[in-house]
Formats: structure tokens, sequence, C-alpha cells
């Protein structure tokens, strides 16, 4: 519900409808919400967040898990822990400022930097007014609960034909560096895949188009600001 407002708020143009009660109940509001966005991303329409609607949303979940595995979300996840769901971490959190933390791209390896990455995310989330987190560096349910609501990307690689809301946030970000001039949609289209061809020559990196660890990381190197800062607050 929270994701889905923030969707709506940050695309209008999309014509996703009225934004829906955060109550956490699966009624009828968000029924029509969740088929919405599946007829916009041009998925079966069937109202269930299932793996296809889910991965809309960024996160990979059963056959469409990303980076080899767990799930994001499905343990949690402390210093010493390695796998596809701690580089999912880090990808999220390497799109902001904690990209300075974390010293390098991801490597799905949960070393000390990671930790100082998540400390100062929850940092960063408690001055906007969250509660009931920590900040031990440890990612368990509240955590996650606010990685999901500030954290976009990084759940999957990026590249022409793959469309969804951490689309969005790329084609924002890119639009902000002046590097992006097309509508903020969510398709990674031609003009997507331009934009972010450019970005990665003028970062010095390998620039095929997709948007994967080493490009997640230069985003962040390139935008500078907590993530706990809704995402529709950034002029475009």
């Amino acid at each position: 519900q929270c994701i889905f407002n923030v969707m709506n708020d940050t695309m209008p143009a999309a014509g996703l409808g009225p934004g829906i009660p955060i109550d956490g109940t699966f009624g009828g509001a968000t029924d029509a919400a969740v088929r919405r966005v599946q007829s916009y991303f041009h998925l079966a329409v069937d109202g269930i967040v299932g793996p296809n609607t889910f991965f809309a949303f960024g996160q990979g979940i059963g056959p469409r898990t990303t980076y080899g595995g767990p799930v994001f979300g499905s343990r949690s996840l402390t210093q010493g822990m390695s796998g596809g769901d701690v580089k999912i971490l880090q990808n999220r959190l390497a799109c902001f400022k904690y990209s300075t933390s974390l010293g390098g791209p991801p490597d799905g390896l949960f070393g000390p930097k990671t930790k100082a990455a998540v400390q100062a995310f929850q940092a960063d989330a408690i001055t906007n007014g969250d509660t009931g987190l920590p900040t031990d560096g440890n990612v368990d349910g509240n955590t996650f609960d606010a990685l999901w609501i500030y954290t976009f990307a990084g759940g999957r690689g990026l590249f022409q034909g793959r469309n969804g809301f951490d689309v969005t946030f790329v084609q924002v970000v890119l639009k902000n560096l002046g590097f992006y001039t097309g509508a903020i949609d969510g398709f990674y289209g031609p003009k997507t895949e331009a934009a972010v061809i450019a970005f990665q020559k003028s970062e010095g990196i390998n620039a095929d188009g997709v948007v994967g660890p080493v490009t997640f990381w230069h985003i962040g190197l390139n935008n500078q600001q907590p993530a706990p800062k809704p995402l529709i607050t950034v002029q475009f």
C-alpha cells in the first residue's frame, strides 16, 4: 500500500487512480490498485501479488528470485553473512549516500562497511520519524520495512524491456543529473537505455545499458541524499 502510493505520486501520468489507505488490510481498494498496476505494466490482471507483480515493484520471489537468492526479506541479515539477498541490500543502499559507506560496488558479502551503511540508513530513518528501528546495523523486520518503503531499486538488474517501479527511480535520478529527457513512466525503453549508457560513459564504467551493482553504486555516488526522503520531493 505504501509503495503503491509513492509510485502513484511519482508518475501521475500513468493514471493509476487515487491513493489507497495504508491499513494493512488487503481489501477492495488494495485489490483495485494492484489490478491497475498489473494493467499498466501489461501483466495478467488478477489482483494477486505474485512473482510477476512483485517483480514490477522490483522484488524477486519464487521463480523470479534474483542474484542467486535467498529471497530478499526471507531471513535476517547480519555481519558475516553472504548471498544474493545481501547483494540486494547493498544495491538498495548503494543508490543513495550510503554508497560512500559501502566503499565500492555491491559484492554480496556483509562486512563492516555494509554494517556501517545499514546503521547510517537506520539513523536517517529514525531522524525521519520512524519508530521501532534499531541502530545496530542488523537487518530484520522493521529495517526491512523501512528499506522497502524508502529504497526502490536494486532488487534486480535493469535493462531495456524490463519495466517497473525501480525503473522509475533510475529515470528520476538520471533526469536530475541531466542524462534522461523522457517520461517518468517506469518503462525501460530506448531513451532510458541511452541515458544509462551516457551516464555509464561519464563514470568510466562498462557502458552496456544494464543497471547492475556497479551502476547502482555509481548512481549513489551522484545521488548523495538520505533514502528516507519521499521520491516525489525530488525535482524533475
